[in-house]
């Protein structure tokens, strides 16, 4: 029989002591000593570790498959190499292999300094093979093809990033970044829904120290306006920065921020946030003092 805790209750006495003996392979009770159950199968490995080194060489299963690996981490685990070996096994490869080994490193750096999660590199690996196999990336540097990528991944998954955030931490311009994002959208037929203004509201109310009544009032501003919103054609940034605004204008000084700052952390202009700001106050039929921002 296998070994399981399923049986959680003494049949005799009605005890819930019920411990597990991997030695004598019996589950028995604590207080009453009845067997309840014997010959169970123990599973578990057959060697024994008495710390995370031994059991990380006794061990012989390997990590589960990654595509942010260029083999995937199916390969043979091998034991450290001197240098020269090592070269000559980076030599080895063939110039595909290599160019995605370097797009692969690309993404987890990008990723990390975006503070991205596992998921999103995950997926914008899997998305970077696609697009090697369609042959798009031919032309194109590595750096600009993961900066759009890692923008599409995380629009499809949901994680608020502007094109500028990815471009500040990219080594290519934003035009450029830009015009292979329109590329890959066609070229793999790649339909994004429009980016939730709420969804940055979070993370800019965090960075700019605002407390949780602001918060949820800048994303009821968004919800209650977003027929203007999705008419206008705005920004999601630059619109969820307006929010925020009207929100702590609505509060009163307390929360107030200049808006400079809250242009700063989402990455707009003053101007942006201005005109932002009165259409929505003006679609919310608000009548209120601004405190910095003059009609």
């Amino acid at each position: 029989m296998i070994m399981t805790n399923r049986i959680r209750e003494c049949p005799e006495c009605g005890s819930k002591n019920i411990v597990t003996d991997p030695k004598h392979g019996e589950l028995y009770c604590s207080d009453c000593g009845m067997v309840i159950t014997e010959n169970l199968v123990d599973l578990g490995p057959e060697w024994r570790a008495y710390d995370s080194e031994q059991a990380s060489k006794r061990v012989r299963t390997g990590p589960p498959m990654s595509y942010r690996i260029h083999d995937k981490g199916l390969s043979t685990g091998m034991p450290k190499l001197p240098m020269r070996a090592r070269r000559l096994q980076w030599t080895s490869m063939d110039s595909s292999e290599k160019t995605l080994t370097f797009a692969l490193v690309e993404i987890d750096r990008m990723a990390c300094a975006l503070k991205l999660p596992n998921y999103i590199k995950e997926a914008t690996s899997v998305l970077y093979r696609k697009a090697v196999k369609q042959k798009l990336i031919k032309g194109r540097s590595i750096e600009e093809l993961v900066s759009a990528m890692l923008y599409i991944t995380c629009r499809q998954c949901g994680v608020p990033r502007t094109l500028k955030e990815i471009a500040e931490v990219s080594k290519m311009p934003l035009r450029k970044i830009r015009r292979t994002y329109l590329s890959l959208l066609r070229n793999l037929e790649i339909k994004l829904a429009p980016t939730d203004p709420a969804r940055y509201i979070p993370r800019f109310c965090s960075e700019l120290g605002l407390s949780d009544v602001v918060r949820e009032r800048a994303i009821k501003i968004i919800k209650e306006s977003g027929e203007t919103v999705a008419t206008k054609g705005w920004a999601p940034a630059g619109t969820a920065a307006a929010a925020i605004y009207l929100a702590m204008t609505l509060s009163g000084k307390v929360e107030y921020q200049e808006e400079k700052k809250i242009a700063t952390v989402a990455g707009t202009t003053p101007v942006t946030l201005r005109n932002r700001y009165k259409e929505l106050k003006k679609g919310m039929k608000l009548n209120i003092r601004d405190r910095g921002l003059y009609d």
